[in-house]
């Protein structure tokens, strides 16, 4: 039977995409949601928990649709709308239409997609776009070997990382595609994927400069966050809790369809040398690997690795068309998609209509328990989470009226402080006055406004503290307490607690921006990095070996070990035009060296022993100044990039070499990792522009001989 696939596609599209339009507006916001608008409202480079793009993406949507949750959440049904486009164009070109309309059909029936990811906007929204289109034009790549669509991917991938710090997976995904596929390693020797690296790293620098300017805060929360601050210890108990989440955004079964899927494309890819399963394999396995091998040690979110499963969507098509000319595998994919189904319109519809009485998920006597005003039962239901602001915004606003002289709002959770500014608009600025580290901290540094001024504390049962132990106020009011009701039952408290007389002097500096430091400027904080990675690097522990390992490389990088190595080379295996190779080699060396020298003298910057004086591991000769840039770096990458000129094969041992160089100017306590850098920097540029100067003088010498 012939199917239309372009036109199911299209209808399946429109359906899924009207349904969504008509839930996002019906419901109030989620805590993360509430947060990223609280983004919206304090316009910066960056934030503290994630990179900006979802905060302007909400700024935008507002402007056009209105400050309401349907204005706050189009964005999100949009860019997964067109994220589904680009999944049918990208599988479309892979492997046909009815692939193409059976991975959108997976991915609107998978629930982390379908309602997560393109109802509630988060930063999955736009990194799902950006992290298929960077698919789609690599692929591009891949079947034209055109060059310029690098500089398009350097864009993306700019997006992707304005968008969310796994971004970064998408350069490592793209390195193991061509280390696997023979047929394009050739991309590692051309200039444009290094380009497409330079352009996404110019993109990103609101996001360096912001954690330049802020104690590097939103990298190292994240790292943190990410990847614990212990030693890993590992725990199948915990790891099959992460698993048993994941299966649960996915659905059970269509969670195991995507682990069958992924083994089997990865040994595919290998085996048969699948260029299309390799591709898809690079771009899934490592994100799922990645975040699984943390859960083994840490607790991770279920939506942490869905990029993987985003990309699995288009193999899991094919592995479902497969298994439909099977009866068995019929019933299986009858059972898989209709519990996944089930699944993703369950969750609209108990957000918006509770269809499913949540005591059903308790033992009865458990789940009429009352824990901070509101039953066990109704704690469950986290769709409760998303009402209640309403009411709470007018009470609050009734409050305030009442209580005249506009007294400030504040609360103690960021998630709450959020709420407040989305349903108390009267207030746009709400305080959060935590005692860990969170994005109010960066946009409060100044709280003397505060003192001497009334003020409302709020909370709910979820968040329960009794103000009057750390709030230094001079006096509390009867508590406002606001009762939330839905289908007629009780499901949340809020509690409004009218105080008197701030005395700023007597809070507690851990709730202040104390917690997180000033504000610095972009240079001071590139010294503060680079002075912690020169303490980290030089501090790594003596080894005796290790010692003479890099004591013998940074005498290597001193220039005239080097131009002796390079010169036995030449004689012996180019030995013909060894004359002329041998004066370039030695001339951008020392260009090179004189560039660096006149650096040195402009910046006059302190060695490592010159700045800290003392508390230096010094091997070698102990040197105070003139450290920026790093002369060794610049003749190690100086004479790698002549070497890479010469014996292009082994272009990666002369970049490992060199910069194994560099790196031992740090540990011998000579120089400070951006002096290696841009010492690095410096020797290449000098090498690259005499190497082409005189490789197209060369040539016009050869041409006029020949006339």
């Amino acid at each position: 039977m012939f199917l239309n696939y372009p036109v199911l596609m299209w209808l399946l599209l429109s359906v899924t995409t009207i349904l969504r339009l008509l839930v996002i507006g019906q419901i109030g916001l989620g805590d993360d949601e509430a947060h990223y608008w609280a983004y919206s409202q304090n316009p910066a480079l960056s934030y503290f928990d994630h990179p900006p793009a979802v905060g302007y993406i909400i700024k935008y949507s507002t402007m056009l649709f209105g400050a309401n949750e349907f204005g706050v959440r189009v964005s999100a049904v949009i860019l997964f709308f067109l994220t589904c486009i680009l999944v049918y164009k990208l599988a479309k070109k892979m492997f046909g239409e009815k692939v193409a309309f059976w991975s959108v059909f997976v991915l609107n029936a998978t629930p982390v997609f379908s309602f997560l990811g393109s109802v509630l906007i988060i930063p999955d929204a736009p990194l799902a776009f950006f992290w298929i289109l960077f698919i789609y034009i690599f692929w591009k790549i891949v079947e034209t070997g055109q060059k310029k669509h690098w500089y398009l991917l350097g864009i993306v991938l700019g997006f992707a990382m304005l968008s969310k710090y796994n971004g970064f997976l998408l350069p490592i995904s793209v390195a193991l595609f061509l280390i696997f596929s023979k047929e394009h390693r050739y991309w590692f020797k051309q200039k444009e994927p290094y380009i497409a690296l330079v352009i996404a790293a110019i993109m990103t620098m609101p996001v360096v400069i912001w954690n330049a300017q802020n104690g590097w805060a939103s990298f190292g929360f994240q790292l943190a966050h990410g990847f614990g601050n212990t030693a890993p210890k590992f725990s199948l108990a915990l790891l099959g809790k992460c698993l048993g989440a994941q299966a649960g955004y996915i659905s059970p079964f269509l969670f195991i369809l995507n682990f069958v899927v992924l083994i089997s494309i990865t040994i595919k890819a290998i085996v048969k040398k699948d260029k299309k399963l390799l591709l898809i394999s690079a771009f899934s396995l490592p994100v799922i690997l990645l975040f699984n091998a943390i859960a083994s040690y840490k607790e991770i979110l279920p939506h942490w690795p869905a990029m993987g499963y985003l990309t699995l969507s288009i193999p899991l098509a094919i592995f479902c068309i497969g298994l439909w000319r099977k009866w068995t595998g019929k019933i299986i994919l009858i059972f898989s998609f209709g519990l996944a189904i089930a699944l993703t319109v369950l969750v609209p519809l108990q957000a918006v209509y509770k269809i499913l009485p949540p005591e059903l998920f308790l033992p009865k006597n458990e789940a009429m328990k009352i824990e901070d005003g509101v039953t066990r039962a109704e704690k469950v239901d986290v769709t409760n989470e998303l009402y209640g602001w309403n009411l709470v915004g007018k009470k609050v606003q009734e409050l305030s009226d009442k209580m005249g002289a506009k007294p400030f709002i504040v609360t103690h959770r960021h998630y709450l402080a959020s709420q407040l500014s989305f349903y108390v608009p009267k207030h746009p600025k709400i305080y959060c006055l935590s005692e860990r580290v969170d994005a109010y901290d960066f946009w409060q540094r100044d709280l003397s406004e505060l003192n001497g001024k009334d003020g409302i504390f709020v909370f709910d049962n979820r968040f329960y503290t009794n103000p009057q132990e750390f709030m230094p106020f001079e006096s509390f009011g009867k508590p406002k307490v606001v009762d939330v009701y839905r289908n007629g039952r009780k499901i949340r408290v809020f509690w409004l607690y009218p105080a008197k007389n701030f005395k700023l002097d007597k809070l507690d500096p851990s709730r202040t921006s104390k917690l997180v430091g000033d504000k610095t400027s972009f240079v001071e904080g590139i010294r503060f990095i680079d002075v912690m990675f020169f303490k980290m690097f030089n501090k790594a522990g003596s080894n005796i070996l290790l010692d003479y390992f890099f004591c013998t490389l940074t005498w290597l990088g001193s220039g005239p070990p080097m131009v002796v190595l390079i010169g036995i080379y030449l004689w012996f295996y180019r030995r013909k035009t060894f004359l002329r190779d041998f004066l370039l080699m030695v001339g951008l060396l020392l260009v090179g060296g004189l560039v660096v020298q006149i650096i040195k003298k402009l910046f006059i910057r302190s060695r490592p022993l010159g700045y800290f004086r003392q508390d230096v591991r010094v091997l070698g000769e102990a040197l105070r100044s003139y450290s920026f840039p790093s002369g060794h770096s610049a003749v190690a990458f100086g004479a790698a990039t002549f070497m890479i000129f010469v014996l292009p094969k082994y272009w990666w041992a002369f970049l490992i070499l060199a910069s194994l160089i560099g790196f031992s100017r740090i540990y011998v306590g000579a120089h400070f990792p951006i002096d290696v850098v841009c010492g690095a920097f410096v020797g290449s540029a000098v090498a690259l522009l005499m190497i082409k100067m005189f490789y197209k003088k060369s040539q016009n010498m050869n041409s006029l001989k020949h006339k």
